[in-house]
C-alpha cells in the first residue's frame, strides 16, 4: 500500500467522516418528523375527516415517527439483524397480547 491509501484505510477504520456527510442523514431524518408532525396537526385541526380515519392516520403517523427515531437516533439503521429483532420482538408482543385477550372476551360473549 502507498502511504495515501494507508492514510484512507486508517481514516475509515477510525471513522473520520467529514461533519457534513456525518449530519445529513440526521437532518433529513429531523426534516421529515418536522413534516410528519404538521401532518399531524393538520389531521387534528381538519374537521372534514371522519374520527375513524383520522385515528388511523394518527396511528400510521405515530408508528412511522418512532421507526425514523428508532432506525436514525438509536442507530438501529447500522446495527445486526438479530439485534433489530431484539428491539422489534417487545414491541409487537403487547400487541399480540391485546389482539388475545380481544379474541378472548369476543369468544366469552359470544357463549
Amino acid at each position: 500500500m502507498t502511504d495515501p491509501e494507508i492514510g484512507r484505510a486508517r481514516a475509515s477504520s477510525v471513522g473520520h467522516v467529514p461533519a457534513a456527510r456525518e449530519r445529513a442523514p440526521y437532518l433529513v431524518a429531523f426534516a421529515v418528523l418536522v413534516a410528519l408532525t404538521l401532518v399531524e396537526i393538520g389531521v387534528v385541526k381538519s374537521g372534514g375527516i371522519p374520527h375513524r380515519a383520522a385515528v388511523v392516520a394518527l396511528i400510521a403517523i405515530a408508528t412511522a415517527k418512532a421507526a425514523l427515531i428508532a432506525l436514525f437516533y438509536m442507530h438501529l439503521r447500522y446495527e445486526t439483524r438479530i439485534l433489530k429483532l431484539t428491539v422489534l420482538a417487545p414491541l409487537v408482543a403487547p400487541a399480540v397480547y391485546g389482539l388475545l385477550l380481544m379474541l378472548d372476551a369476543a369468544w366469552r360473549h359470544m357463549r
